[in-house]
């Protein structure tokens, strides 16, 4: 223990001297979403007095955001903290906002142990479910253990297409009729959507290599859940250090040349007129897909290209449902509904919809949770179009036609949004084939005259932590020290 402190003191030594000698360096910060808040951040504690931040919304947080609601906050984004051996977590704790715990990932767990599924007038036979839940119950397992085999082809592998092998198999065995297939569908489609949920990823998509290159460092994976307090506390305490004139809201870059001397920056009102001396990006990996071939001039290493282009970056859909008072059972910790194929009371959009639970600090607010391809649906359609559409689903699937319309929803258009085009990074099968780390190529930083002048984070540039918070702040800071010390 003592060598580990002896090594970050003298590393942190080093990096303030280094500091001290370029402190002058003027620095643009591209974001200022947790990555290019914690570059900020952190530059400034090492002695940086010119640092800009650009923010093109006119917001901070990125996709962090929370929303003024009553007593708290609706987490318009990030919601849960992965796990407690990391910064973010040690910050909440010391913000006292921290609630409790869920339990990600254990021995015989799977995602639809005690719920109640609900599915209308074609409902799930008890025995189809009992049958269905001892088929998955070791899959997450022994995914995971083949992850871990030396075969590199393997890692490449789909998760939905190892599914659909051993599914496949199931039914085989155990579909007595017509309806137990019917059943077994309608559960596997919600498996599915678990899975889209929990990685922001088309499951055919998802490669195996993210069961064994995520690591979050415990032992086991915990989502901790905060008060209604949530990242509005810890985005304030991270940004508490930089001043309100460094970040420049409302400031869209849309180009960046590092050909010359230094870098010079195009806002999409106009050039900016001051030359920076570094630069740190921190867009999200889905904004970088759709505009990282036209923002840099000269043209981004082949590198850095292949691993904005295959890397994966999917959507992950929240709505914040607002209702006078609930309507449903006290007790109920998860609504889940059902569609089954060719039942008359479904229809095509329930697909869409799996997972509803209430708010922990307000009893008047349903959450529900849109994977796989329902967020970019869900996207395209009016508010007024969700509500009538979530309604017809509830009413239909708990069969009680006096449930109301909610009175307001809350959410936020992610995968339309151009600055975002989703919600976060996952590796997918083209990037798993490569053999190669493609979130450490995304971090590369690109070296002008032996000096790093452009660098890059944001959580898809974090080899161990990707599509979380936690890899965004780590990244920012890994960054302002890269730079401190280049």
């Amino acid at each position: 223990m003592g060598s580990i402190l002896s090594c970050d003191s003298q590393h942190a030594a080093a990096v303030s001297s280094s500091a001290t000698d370029s402190k002058n360096s003027s620095v643009a910060i591209i974001g200022a979403g947790f990555a290019g808040l914690a570059a900020a951040s952190r530059l400034i504690e090492l002695g940086f007095t010119d640092v800009t931040i650009f923010e093109a919304q006119d917001r901070i947080g990125g996709r962090v955001f929370p929303v003024p609601f009553e007593l708290g906050y609706l987490q318009m984004g990030a919601e849960y903290i992965n796990g407690q051996n990391n910064p973010i977590y040690k910050i909440a704790q010391s913000l006292n906002i921290l609630d409790e715990d869920e339990n990600d990932e254990s021995d015989g767990y799977h995602p639809l142990k005690d719920i109640t599924f609900y599915s209308g007038d074609c409902g799930l036979a008890q025995r189809s479910i009992d049958k269905f839940l001892k088929f998955i119950a070791p899959l997450e397992k022994k995914f995971t253990e083949r992850a871990a085999e030396e075969d590199e082809a393997d890692k490449a592998e789909s998760i939905g297409h190892l599914y659909g092998e051993e599914y496949k198999k199931f039914v085989a065995e155990h579909a007595e009729s017509p309806k137990d297939k019917v059943d077994y569908d309608a559960m596997s489609h919600f498996y599915q959507a678990y899975y889209e949920a929990e990685w922001a990823a088309d499951w055919n998509d998802l490669s195996l290599k993210n069961f064994v290159q995520y690591d979050s460092g415990d032992a086991v994976d915990r989502e901790q859940i905060m008060n209604s307090q949530g990242f509005k506390a810890v985005l304030d305490h991270i940004s508490a250090n930089i001043p309100s004139s460094s970040i420049k809201l409302n400031s869209k870059v849309v180009s960046i040349d590092y050909s010359g001397s230094g870098v010079r920056i195009d806002l999409a009102s106009g050039p900016q007129e001051k030359q920076f001396q570094k630069i740190i990006v921190t867009v999200p990996l889905g904004h970088l897909k759709k505009f990282s071939k036209t923002m840099f001039h000269p043209s981004l290493p082949q590198a850095k290209q292949k691993a904005i282009d295959e890397l994966g970056f999917g959507a992950i859909g929240k709505l914040f449902l607002v209702y006078e008072q609930p309507w449903w059972d006290p007790e109920m910790t998860t609504l889940v509904t059902v569609g089954v194929e060719g039942c008359a009371s479904s229809v095509a959009t329930d697909k869409h919809f799996h997972a509803f639970h209430p708010l922990p600090w307000n009893e008047n607010v349903l959450l529900g949770w849109i994977s796989g391809p329902g967020p970019a649906a869900i996207d395209a359609m009016s508010d007024d179009q969700v509500s009538s559409m979530v309604t017809s689903l509830f009413r239909r699937m708990l069969k009680n036609d006096t449930i109301p319309a909610p009175m307001e929803i809350y959410r936020h258009q992610w995968t339309t949004n151009p600055l975002f085009g989703g919600t976060y990074s996952y590796v997918s099968v083209a990037a798993a084939k490569t053999e190669l780390s493609l979130n450490e190529q995304l971090a590369a930083p690109i070296v002008v005259d032996g000096v790093a002048r452009v660098l890059f984070a944001g959580e898809a540039t974090h080899n161990d932590v990707y599509s979380t918070v936690i890899g965004a702040y780590l990244s920012g800071r890994r960054e302002a020290e890269r730079l401190a010390k280049n």
